[in-house]
């Protein structure tokens, strides 16, 4: 391949397509590797190619070098899918570091990290292992930028079909407890190319949402309701039904490695239920939704409008369907 190319990482997911889709656009050359066979042989796309490689597995990567000797960047959209213990450290963690330190090989100029807004306030495993990457990042010499998005619009959207159907839209508490300010994967994707060629997102942590006020859950389904032509009617979860479940399996999670997941996915789902995705401020104590920078024109109305009336394909929902 010629000069600009860049190494993208995680493009076979939902924000990764999107930045693939961009950098394209951009005119990049891009290598865009991936576990298993994502298009039939015989396809052939201008400018990308997609080796099949074991990404845990350091040497590997070796067998980029067979098609660049040399990166502009790498970007990585990997992250663990399941939020497992041993998943996480593997992915967020064991991965993304086989990676950095193939950028170092080949002298990358540039390293962009997809993180979260969530680890601000690390207590699960996934969160330590993002953190414990962007410590290595921050301290390899190379240039970084490492984005922390608050909520995806997809991560809004497990009760679509929900109150489409007439049922309730389901929240913890109150449902003012939390609030997120929401950007969708096309913002995201182009807020992260931007940082390519931008020196103000170079070296730094970027926490970013999309644009307008914080939406709490109550109001997320007022939204929902008002685009689905569907009455609000709305049921609500106490919080502290997670803490219950964990304690219930406790004594399992010493003789099964699957019941020490599923206590750790019961503590995401509290996490979530009880965290805002927003700029947390350590001397206040709390959350503050002005310090969360906006990116972005597309609206979570919009999006919910393209959701119900033109179908769910590119927005598989995976873990964000929490209730049927």
């Amino acid at each position: 391949m010629s000069n600009n190319v860049i190494l993208l990482l995680g493009a076979t997911g939902y924000i990764g397509r999107h930045v693939e889709r961009c950098l394209k656009s951009r005119g990049y050359n891009l290598i865009c590797p991936a576990r298993v066979q994502t298009a039939s042989p015989e396809s052939q796309e201008k400018n990308v190619v997609r080796p099949i490689l074991d990404l845990s597995n350091p040497s590997s990567l070796n067998e980029i070098l067979k098609l660049c000797t040399s990166l502009s960047a790498v970007i990585s959209c990997v992250g663990t899918r399941t939020g497992g213990i041993n998943d996480s450290w593997d992915v967020e963690y064991g991965v993304n570091l086989n990676l950095l330190n193939f950028a170092k090989q080949v002298q990358a100029n540039h390293f962009i990290l997809l993180s979260a807004i969530c680890v601000q306030k690390p207590i699960l495993e996934f969160q330590y292992a993002k953190l414990a990457f962007e410590r290595k990042l921050i301290k390899s010499g190379l240039q970084y930028s490492i984005v922390r998005p608050t909520a995806f619009f997809k991560s809004l959207a497990g009760q679509v079909k929900r109150v489409v159907s007439g049922k309730k839209f389901i929240f913890f508490d109150n449902g003012d407890k939390t609030a997120c300010k929401p950007i969708s994967e096309r913002d995201l994707a182009t807020y992260i190319c931007d940082c390519l060629n931008n020196p103000d997102r170079q070296g730094k942590i970027l926490p970013i949402g999309g644009s307008g006020v914080p939406i709490t859950p109550k109001v997320q389904g007022q939204i929902l309701s008002k685009v689905a032509k569907k009455p609000y009617r709305f049921q609500s979860i106490p919080s502290s039904i997670f803490p219950v479940f964990g304690v219930t399996i406790k004594p399992l999670t010493l003789v099964s490695n699957r019941f020490k997941d599923l206590k750790e996915f019961i503590r995401i789902g509290h996490y979530y239920a009880t965290e805002s995705m927003l700029s947390w401020d350590p001397i206040s104590n709390k959350y503050d939704p002005e310090a969360t920078p906006e990116y972005g024109e597309d609206s979570l109305e919009e999006f919910y409008e393209r959701f119900i009336f033109n179908g769910m394909k590119g927005q598989d929902l995976g873990s964000h369907k929490f209730f049927n």
